[in-house]
Protein backbone atom coordinates (compact mmCIF):
# COMPACT_ATOMS: atom_id res chain seq x y z
CA UNK A 1 0.00 0.00 0.00
CA UNK A 2 0.75 3.35 -1.13
CA UNK A 3 1.44 5.88 2.27
CA UNK A 4 1.46 9.51 2.11
CA UNK A 5 1.70 12.37 4.62
CA UNK A 6 -0.37 15.70 4.18
CA UNK A 7 1.14 18.64 5.64
CA UNK A 8 -0.69 22.11 7.30
CA UNK A 9 2.44 23.69 7.04
CA UNK A 10 1.84 24.46 10.80
CA UNK A 11 5.42 24.89 12.67
CA UNK A 12 5.14 22.09 14.89
CA UNK A 13 4.82 19.10 12.15
CA UNK A 14 8.67 19.95 11.04
CA UNK A 15 9.91 20.71 14.43
CA UNK A 16 7.97 17.22 16.42
CA UNK A 17 8.62 15.25 13.03
CA UNK A 18 4.79 14.19 12.25
CA UNK A 19 2.44 14.50 9.63
CA UNK A 20 -0.74 16.82 9.80
CA UNK A 21 -2.44 13.79 7.95
CA UNK A 22 -1.00 10.58 6.75
CA UNK A 23 -3.33 8.52 3.96
CA UNK A 24 -2.52 4.66 4.05
CA UNK A 25 -4.70 2.82 1.26
CA UNK A 26 -8.39 3.58 1.85
CA UNK A 27 -8.00 4.81 5.99
CA UNK A 28 -6.65 8.77 6.28
CA UNK A 29 -5.51 8.99 10.10
CA UNK A 30 -5.10 12.82 10.98
CA UNK A 31 -3.35 14.48 13.93
CA UNK A 32 -4.37 15.66 16.99
CA UNK A 33 -5.92 19.26 16.38
CA UNK A 34 -6.78 22.24 18.22
CA UNK A 35 -7.70 25.76 17.36
CA UNK A 36 -5.92 28.29 15.58
CA UNK A 37 -4.95 31.87 15.91
CA UNK A 38 -8.16 34.47 16.82
CA UNK A 39 -10.17 30.91 17.54
CA UNK A 40 -8.03 30.69 20.69
CA UNK A 41 -9.92 33.16 21.88
CA UNK A 42 -12.87 31.57 21.78
CA UNK A 43 -14.65 29.21 24.28
CA UNK A 44 -14.82 25.58 23.44
CA UNK A 45 -17.33 25.41 21.62
CA UNK A 46 -15.42 27.70 18.78
CA UNK A 47 -12.58 25.94 19.60
CA UNK A 48 -13.52 22.86 18.68
CA UNK A 49 -15.46 23.61 15.62
CA UNK A 50 -11.94 25.64 14.62
CA UNK A 51 -10.44 22.30 15.30
CA UNK A 52 -12.59 20.27 13.04
CA UNK A 53 -12.32 22.78 10.12
CA UNK A 54 -9.12 22.42 10.19
CA UNK A 55 -9.28 18.31 10.78
CA UNK A 56 -11.84 18.89 7.17
CA UNK A 57 -8.97 20.65 5.43
CA UNK A 58 -6.68 18.10 6.18
CA UNK A 59 -9.52 15.43 5.04
CA UNK A 60 -9.94 16.74 2.09
CA UNK A 61 -6.15 17.18 0.85
CA UNK A 62 -6.20 13.05 1.66
CA UNK A 63 -9.60 12.48 -0.34
CA UNK A 64 -11.74 12.09 2.88
CA UNK A 65 -14.55 13.80 4.55
CA UNK A 66 -15.82 14.81 7.41
CA UNK A 67 -18.68 11.68 7.12
CA UNK A 68 -15.93 9.29 6.14
CA UNK A 69 -14.78 9.67 10.08
CA UNK A 70 -15.28 6.89 11.81
CA UNK A 71 -13.35 7.51 15.31
CA UNK A 72 -12.36 10.71 17.26
CA UNK A 73 -10.42 11.01 20.00
CA UNK A 74 -10.81 14.30 22.05
CA UNK A 75 -8.62 15.87 24.73
CA UNK A 76 -10.24 18.08 26.90
CA UNK A 77 -9.09 20.43 29.94
CA UNK A 78 -11.63 20.80 31.69
CA UNK A 79 -14.62 18.48 32.19
CA UNK A 80 -16.78 21.72 32.45
CA UNK A 81 -16.16 22.35 28.92
CA UNK A 82 -17.57 18.68 28.01
CA UNK A 83 -21.32 20.24 26.41
CA UNK A 84 -19.92 22.76 24.60
CA UNK A 85 -17.21 20.15 23.02
CA UNK A 86 -19.77 17.63 22.72
CA UNK A 87 -22.36 19.71 20.68
CA UNK A 88 -19.72 20.77 18.43
CA UNK A 89 -18.86 16.77 17.78
CA UNK A 90 -22.70 16.01 17.68
CA UNK A 91 -23.00 18.70 15.17
CA UNK A 92 -20.60 17.90 12.77
CA UNK A 93 -20.82 13.69 13.24
CA UNK A 94 -24.02 13.37 14.77
CA UNK A 95 -25.47 11.29 11.41
CA UNK A 96 -22.67 9.21 11.09
CA UNK A 97 -22.00 8.68 14.23
CA UNK A 98 -18.22 7.80 14.63
CA UNK A 99 -16.34 5.73 17.69
CA UNK A 100 -15.14 8.33 20.04
CA UNK A 101 -13.10 8.89 23.04
CA UNK A 102 -13.03 11.89 25.72
CA UNK A 103 -10.05 12.27 27.69
CA UNK A 104 -9.06 15.02 30.46
CA UNK A 105 -5.69 15.58 30.00
CA UNK A 106 -3.58 18.23 32.27
CA UNK A 107 -2.72 20.36 28.97
CA UNK A 108 -2.77 21.24 25.56
CA UNK A 109 -0.64 23.25 22.83
CA UNK A 110 -0.91 26.34 22.72
CA UNK A 111 -1.61 26.60 26.62
CA UNK A 112 -4.52 28.41 25.44
CA UNK A 113 -6.31 25.58 23.09
CA UNK A 114 -8.98 24.18 25.53
CA UNK A 115 -9.57 20.86 23.59
CA UNK A 116 -7.94 18.81 20.82
CA UNK A 117 -9.56 16.45 18.38
CA UNK A 118 -8.12 13.28 16.04
CA UNK A 119 -9.43 11.34 13.72
CA UNK A 120 -9.27 8.40 11.53
CA UNK A 121 -11.51 7.97 8.48
CA UNK A 122 -11.91 5.39 5.79
CA UNK A 123 -12.93 6.26 2.94
CA UNK A 124 -16.18 4.08 1.70
CA UNK A 125 -17.26 4.89 -1.93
Amino acid sequence: MIRTNFSSGYPFEDAYGYARAVRVGNQVFVSGTTARGQHLDGDAYAQMKSAIATVAVALAEAGAELRHVVRTVVYVLDMADVHQIARAHEETFGASRPASTLVQVAGLTPASARAEIEVTAVIHD
